[in-house]
């Protein structure tokens, strides 16, 4: 008698799993491409460029996402030596809180705003510049547009960051750079 019931509760069980699946996809994967302007300090020393990196989020609640997110800008310097690129790869870790139309079709803008910290490691190409990592912090908003499993994402970052010059041992200075990043999001 005991065997029937348990059954029924789990077919009940695994009939509203993919209810529940197709309504919130918890993890989301973001190829995007930007542009970066430094600002104050950070504007003295480099000119801007472009990026492109991947973002993955992890959905913590229906309006609050885990991000994790990796770039590469390659960048020129300002620096008097023969050869004044750099390869700047940027990671941070954040939380963003999401404004989502809880709609079960997952469909509609949902506007966003974020903030968390990471680190940014300065590779310059020529010999004469030291090279570097260092910590850095962001806040972030913007809005996404979520059809489906896919989404179309626009979104302005104001990165703060430390920075020790290449030549010669000076102390860190604070820089900030802003990103304007564009991307598409694909959830699982």
């Amino acid at each position: 008698m005991r065997r029937p019931w348990m059954f029924a509760m789990a077919l009940v069980s695994a009939a509203c799993l993919p209810a529940y699946a197709q309504r919130f996809a918890d993890w989301e994967i973001r190829p995007f491409a930007g542009y970066a302007v430094p600002t104050g300090a950070h504007h003295g020393v480099f000119n801007n460029a472009v990026m492109s990196g991947v973002e993955s989020s992890v959905r913590l609640t229906s309006a609050a996402d885990l991000v994790g997110s990796f770039a590469w800008q390659p960048s020129l310097g300002k620096y008097n030596v023969s050869e004044r690129h750099a390869d700047v790869w940027i990671y941070n870790f954040g939380l963003e809180r999401s404004l989502r139309d809880h709609r079960a079709t997952g469909n509609g803008l949902a506007p966003f705003v974020g903030g968390g910290i990471g680190g940014r490691a300065y590779d310059f190409r020529s010999s004469s510049l030291n090279s570097f990592t260092c910590y850095s912090g962001y806040v972030s908003t913007g809005a996404s547009y979520e059809r489906g499993w896919s989404s179309v994402r626009a979104e302005v970052r104001d990165n703060l960051f430390c920075y020790k010059s290449p030549i010669g041992a000076l102390e860190e200075s604070a820089h900030n750079e802003v990103g304007i990043l564009m991307g598409i999001g694909f959830r699982f």
